[in-house]
């Protein structure tokens, strides 16, 4: 009996080497892409048109704090970028629910999670119906955390690196720009005590301060760190092959069945034409509105398109829309 034990408990430790070699490469692979990521004066040029054009035609827009990127993946050459203010950090809303469902994936992956069927319906939730209370199932299953009381330091310190997993499984992507370290909350007395905590703590590196001063420890996330990411997702860099397509299928769009989509990439990109399949998240809280996907037309190419935008009052236009359509149509053309 013991010498079974011990046995199974060198299978187990020889197949976690084997997952971190094999995740050191990736890693490094993955990083050698992205930096092949090359930014395009042409690409730009018609980035900045577009928005010039989206922002003279709607006049709020101009007071509006604006972060952009886009990438062209099949361009001729290897993926081309364009950006604007797409290095600011931005609070991302419920954008970020995207990275917690790449990461669940990963776990999955590297044999650390299963996704059983409660674990399914909240991933579900999380995506589709961008319920916060299934995130923060979710974040707390992905980080071995649970929700309580403010903790003594010794017990907080353990709280506070369990629930960095999510930011060392990105950086080992070579994604460093993305503070994903909370879930989303409703505000409705589901934030308290060790979350809080976790809010208000100034010494991890890459929070974003709220502009009462109350946290310092906000979610932040940048619009190029977030199209490289899904860049990663769309060339099935970050995940399998199989938790790729199946996070992909998780985050598919249709404006019909979701009418406020009309105004996001998703229902920009189908008015440019309906054969464009999109897979993304969307966001909205308080000042922010937020859309970041992938879109796809019926070759397989594909753009990313990722938005922020910062207003008061909060916009509620079409700037996302138009400016996914005019993109989709100037790289992936709009004929069916």
């Amino acid at each position: 009996m013991g010498r079974r034990s011990g046995s199974s408990q060198t299978a187990r430790s020889l197949a976690a080497v084997a997952l971190l070699i094999a995740g050191t490469a990736a890693g490094a692979g993955n990083r050698e892409w992205l930096q092949s990521i090359h930014p395009s004066p042409s690409l730009q040029a018609q980035l900045d048109r577009t928005i010039d054009r989206l922002v003279a035609a709607e006049p709020s827009l101009s007071e509006s704090s604006l972060r952009v990127a886009v990438i062209d993946l099949d361009a001729e050459g290897g993926p081309r970028f364009a950006h604007r203010h797409g290095n600011t950090p931005v609070y991302p809303a419920s954008v970020v629910k995207f990275v917690y469902l790449m990461a669940a994936y990963a776990w999955m992956d590297r044999g650390q999670l299963e996704i059983d069927p409660e674990f399914d319906r909240q991933l579900h939730a999380m995506i589709y119906a961008s319920s916060n209370k299934a995130t923060q199932k979710v974040v707390r299953r992905l980080t071995e955390t649970t929700a309580g009381p403010t903790l003594p330091q010794k017990q907080y310190e353990e709280f506070r690196d369990k629930r960095l997993a999510v930011k060392r499984w990105l950086a080992t992507l070579g994604i460093e720009d993305l503070h994903c370290i909370h879930p989303t909350y409703d505000g409705n007395g589901d934030l308290h005590g060790r979350d809080t905590q976790l809010l208000r703590d100034d010494s991890i590196e890459g929070g974003l301060p709220s502009r009462s001063g109350e946290f310092k420890n906000r979610q932040a996330m940048t619009a190029v760190e977030t199209a490289r990411l899904l860049a990663l997702l769309a060339t099935e860099r970050a995940l399998s092959p199989n938790s790729s397509a199946e996070v992909r299928r998780r985050m598919l769009r249709d404006p019909k069945k979701q009418r406020y989509l009309t105004h996001r990439i998703a229902g920009g990109a189908k008015r440019c034409a309906d054969s464009m399949v999109v897979e993304s998240k969307t966001g909205t809280f308080g000042r922010i509105i937020a859309d970041a996907g992938i879109v796809r037309d019926a070759s397989g190419r594909a753009l990313i398109v990722v938005v922020f935008i910062d207003s008061s009052p909060r916009y509620r236009g079409s700037f996302i829309a138009n400016l996914s359509q005019a993109m989709t149509e100037s790289v992936l053309g709009c004929s069916e």
